[in-house]
């Protein structure tokens, strides 16, 4: 069964897009590339995932980031997901016949900025996922956890690197079923300083081994997104982020996601 939901989301991504005000210094707008600068903002995605070629599911996301503290080095994120699979209409997952998409697990999320110089900066995460997910495909089947460290280099030339290390893992011992995770991601976050400021391109190439599965496998992300103007007191941007896995171990074959966001208000 092919999924309709992306091919709906293109036509609100091109309504929600605006032109960018000539008055405008983009090069001083807060755009989000850079992982340590953190800002007010909102957003809309939806992630297609191409399984094989016989099955394909999806992911919306809603989330809110608010910064708090001194200087704003810190920050809570909130995401309700919404899963689009089949795996969902299937009562053997808890899922009602028909019925693809569903709620899955709410996520809070906190950001410090420990360390930040003009020349790097470092920073904790830890996002805590809320077993609210309607199905049993849609989430974890318990409350998990995921940690991550990074690094971020911004280099002379105006570019970002920031290696980072993510740890996901269960805090109840697995499902109903004894299914858990644990799983460790390696990436190396890049962002190349491009010479019009209304656009950006971020490179997320990162290694992944589950060890429930002792399974290891590659994948590269890159995402493109544009400055769209002034909307809803912000900055918004319309962004596409496809990417391809690699590896015999790869849960998947590729994945295209589209969003829109807005920042700084």
């Amino acid at each position: 069964m092919r999924n309709t939901t992306y091919a709906a989301a293109l036509p609100l991504l091109v309504a929600l897009a605006a032109p960018v005000s000539a008055q405008q210094d983009l090069a001083e707008i807060n755009n989000g590339t850079n992982p340590t600068l953190l800002t007010t903002q909102f957003g809309i995605q939806y992630q297609f995932n191409e399984i094989n070629s016989n099955l394909n599911t999806g992911l919306f996301e809603a989330f809110y980031t608010r910064p708090f503290g001194a200087g704003g080095r810190r920050a809570f994120r909130f995401t309700v997901p919404g899963s689009d699979s089949p795996f969902n209409a299937n009562p053997i997952y808890g899922g009602v016949p028909d019925v693809e998409f569903t709620l899955g697990d709410v996520s809070v999320t906190y950001i410090d900025v420990f360390h930040l110089t003009e020349k790097n900066g470092a920073a904790f995460t830890f996002e805590l996922f809320l077993d609210t997910a309607e199905t049993e495909a849609a989430g974890y089947g318990q409350f998990a956890g995921e940690t991550s460290v990074f690094y971020a280099w911004f280099l002379n030339n105006g570019a970002i690197f920031a290696p980072a290390w993510v740890q996901t893992f269960g805090l109840e011992g697995g499902n109903d079923q004894g299914v858990n995770v644990n799983t460790t991601t390696v990436d190396f976050y890049y962002v190349p300083k491009l010479k019009n400021p209304r656009f950006y391109l971020t490179f997320d190439p990162a290694i992944i081994h589950d060890w429930e599965n002792d399974a290891t496998f590659g994948s590269l992300q890159v995402t493109a997104g544009m400055l769209t103007g002034r909307a809803f007191g912000g900055d918004s941007q319309i962004y596409i982020k496809p990417g391809i896995l690699f590896g015999g171990d790869r849960p998947a074959e590729w994945s295209i996601q589209v969003g829109y966001k807005v920042l700084n208000f």
